[in-house]
């Protein structure tokens, strides 16, 4: 896998503003829990914010494996800045990356592919938190906790990412990295 110097430098670009970005979005979503008429899980529902820069990277550099690498990236810089998952984080968003990478591989860089793969990719947080953290939630809390943030995914992940991709692409001509 090789990167020219530009394509390093969106990769770590990105990563640095979704980390920047995720820490803040990580506590909110914590602190709905703490709101007693919304039922635990609510803040699965800002879970497609952190996905959004992975999708802007993958949409940018047009190369296998670089949601994978931004993710890991990323996750590296969020611990750094005190994350409110703390060190999992890490593996939770090299799990992002690879999620989106393998179904954008396998479907192909249409956008439903990467709307898919962007709420596939919120979905695995709550799969890592249910099976490898293994929080002690019942099972309705994590059934919404999945359906939230499939839904975040789509929306802020996949369309959020397709829409400030396609903005950029209007302002600038740096579409196709080469």
């Amino acid at each position: 896998m090789r990167f020219t110097t530009k394509e390093l430098a969106l990769i770590i670009l990105f990563s640095a503003l979704g980390a920047v970005i995720s820490v803040p979005v990580g506590y909110l979503g914590d602190f709905l829990k703490s709101i007693p008429f919304l039922p635990l899980g609510t803040g699965q529902i800002l879970s497609g914010i952190h996905i959004s820069s992975l999708a802007l990277t993958v949409l940018f550099i047009k190369k296998q494996g670089v949601g994978t690498m931004t993710g890991a990236v990323k996750g590296l810089v969020e611990a750094v800045l005190f994350s409110f998952h703390g060190i999992p984080v890490i593996l939770m968003s090299v799990l992002q990356g690879f999620c989106i990478d393998i179904t954008v591989s396998l479907w192909g860089k249409r956008d439903s592919a990467l709307y898919l793969g962007c709420g596939l990719a919120a979905m695995s947080n709550v799969a890592y938190l249910q099976f490898f953290i293994q929080l002690p939630f019942p099972a309705s809390v994590f059934a919404l906790m999945y359906i939230l943030s499939i839904v975040s995914g789509v929306l802020f992940g996949g369309y959020g990412g397709l829409l400030l991709y396609r903005l950029v692409g209007t302002r600038i001509s740096l579409l196709e990295l080469e």
